[in-house]
């Protein structure tokens, strides 16, 4: 009877380290992702092919996220643009061109900033991956301890079966 409660217990030992296992190459993957996502974002000018490269599972994401990044960059930077047109910064009678150029300059710094913040975002989710990989990583290491106590469990079951009949093992 021991024998089949051993065996019981080491299926369902093996099916945990299974799913633990699948669970953490999931966040490992996860993680490459992110980080491959952060270091597009590190890039001053993230271009169509950068975008291309994302990862399957985060595209859709990351297209929301750099046009959402686009359209908030042009709206902070419309709204210093006008602030510093009302305050005079370029004189009544202004050079379109000073005045482009700074727009643009304004453009790129609000869209860096952004960049920046979702760079840091992604940063925390990989730092919680990692955290949680970690976690299951330490659970798989009790579990393959258990399942090694539970062979050596269950060979001395089977001996002692095998000797209480008269056999040797």
């Amino acid at each position: 009877m021991g024998f089949l409660m051993m065996l019981a217990r080491k299926i369902q030992l093996q099916d945990r380290k299974n799913n633990l296992e699948y669970q953490i190459t999931a966040l490992n993957t996860k993680k490459d992702e992110l980080i491959s996502y952060a270091s597009i974002l590190s890039q001053d000018s993230v271009s169509l092919s950068d975008i291309s490269s994302l990862p399957s599972s985060l595209f859709s994401q990351g297209m929301a996220e750099l046009t959402n990044a686009h359209y908030q960059a042009l709206q902070i930077s419309q709204a210093q643009f006008s602030q510093a047109m009302a305050s005079g910064m370029f004189g009544a009678g202004g050079n379109p061109q000073i005045e482009q150029i700074t727009q643009q300059k304004m453009y790129e710094n609000a869209r860096k900033q952004i960049q920046k913040q979702l760079q840091a975002k992604l940063n925390e989710q990989e730092k919680a991956a990692a955290a949680k990989a970690a976690r299951l990583q330490a659970q798989l290491s009790q579990i393959e301890k258990e399942l090694e106590h539970v062979d050596e469990r269950e060979a001395k079951d089977i001996q002692n079966s095998v000797c209480s009949y008269g056999l040797r093992a």
